[in-house]
């Protein structure tokens, strides 16, 4: 079962001083507020990497966005010859240039429960 923001904080500020959540406490307080606004924050944050900041490992397949915004699955690749690299989509058999992609994002990996496939919560 996923943690809701309230029990995690309360969690944080209980791991904090080592004794039980105290609402009455100026500084469990504190930590509370500070904690619900780290989680606001990263809510809003993308999980897209945009290409100029960092390129994946060669041969991981990662989801890429294109300059036209269209989504793709692919693996990122370089020529032997040159420091250019390239995204090979497997599934559609091209070669897409580094130019024409902006951001990727890495695939979450899969977990079984012994009857589907789920994935992995971070």
């Amino acid at each position: 079962m996923k943690q809701t923001l309230e029990e995690a904080a309360r969690e944080a500020a209980e791991d904090c001083y080592e004794m039980p959540y105290d609402e009455k406490l100026i500084n469990m307080k504190l930590i509370k507020e500070s904690f619900k606004y780290g989680a606001g924050w990263q809510a809003n944050q993308s999980p897209w990497i945009s290409v100029k900041d960092r390129l994946p490992e060669l041969g991981d397949p990662v989801l890429i966005r294109l300059k036209d915004g269209t989504v793709r699955l692919a693996v990122l690749d370089t020529d032997d010859n040159s420091d250019a690299y390239f995204w090979s989509d497997n599934y559609s058999y091209e070669t897409i240039s580094g130019w024409d992609t902006t951001h990727w994002v890495p695939i979450p990996p899969l977990e079984s429960n012994g009857n589907e496939l789920k994935r992995k919560e971070k």
